[in-house]
């Protein structure tokens, strides 16, 4: 599993993360919910390596990913689409895709896999990323970071600026990777109803730390919602 423990991380003189500690279990969903500001996407980046922890150990599987670039990481089975998707706007969807596999060398074309996962990138693959709407650019960040046949996929709010359609696509396909593929997620959301649907677990940040945290049955008894409300 992903485990986390005491991390530690400033930006000039404000402490962003006090010693987090969490884990994302094997095979699973997890959910990583908190408010604007809490350190969530500061978390991320800590894990794959493009931001440096002060103090504190990752461990992906037991082996600690202390030192290696981000990179590295993808080769160790880690792969993140960022809040905001950032897909190469003037490159096509089937090179944005192959991109995404530059960690290894030997693919040359898209896998039947990511297209059937999400078929509209089949259909507009010889388009520009940057002519497709926001939630196709959305499928097209995860596709991408499929590519790099991942173990561990780290999403950072997918859902936002989205359709409601697309979230329930992208949603299912989420699911998918969890049933079908036995892939780890790490997902940091702040749409509650949409993280409740999908979770196999839930970790809640506040300040820089994880303040609660269970199974997703336990979710409304305990009152996440309103823990995350805006």
């Amino acid at each position: 599993m992903l485990e986390i423990d005491g991390l530690n991380q400033y930006y000039g003189g404000s402490h962003i993360l006090r010693d987090v500690r969490m884990s994302a279990p094997d095979g699973a969903l997890t959910v990583l919910l908190g408010r604007n500001g809490v350190g969530k996407t500061t978390l991320l980046r800590c894990l794959m390596g493009v931001v440096p922890t002060r103090t504190g150990v990752v461990r992906w599987r037991g082996k600690t990913l202390a030192g290696l670039a981000p990179h590295a990481r993808v080769a160790q089975g880690l792969a993140y689409v960022p809040q905001g998707r950032e897909i190469f706007p003037r490159l096509t969807v089937e090179e944005n895709l192959l991109v995404g596999a530059a960690s290894r060398r030997a693919t040359r074309v898209v896998p039947e896999r990511i297209y059937t996962l999400f078929p509209v990138l089949r259909d507009m693959r010889t388009r520009r990323g940057g002519d497709l709407s926001g939630g196709q650019q959305q499928q097209l960040a995860i596709g991408r970071a499929l590519m790099a046949q991942p173990s561990l996929l780290i999403l950072d709010e997918p859902t936002e600026g989205i359709q409601p359609s697309i979230i329930q696509d992208i949603g299912r396909t989420l699911r998918r990777l969890v049933d079908e593929d036995r892939m780890t997620i790490l997902l940091v959301e702040q749409y509650y109803d949409f993280a409740r649907e999908l979770a196999d677990h839930y970790r809640v940040m506040s300040r820089g730390r994880i303040v609660a945290q269970g199974a997703r049955a336990d979710m409304d008894e305990a009152g996440i919602r309103d823990m995350v409300a805006v």
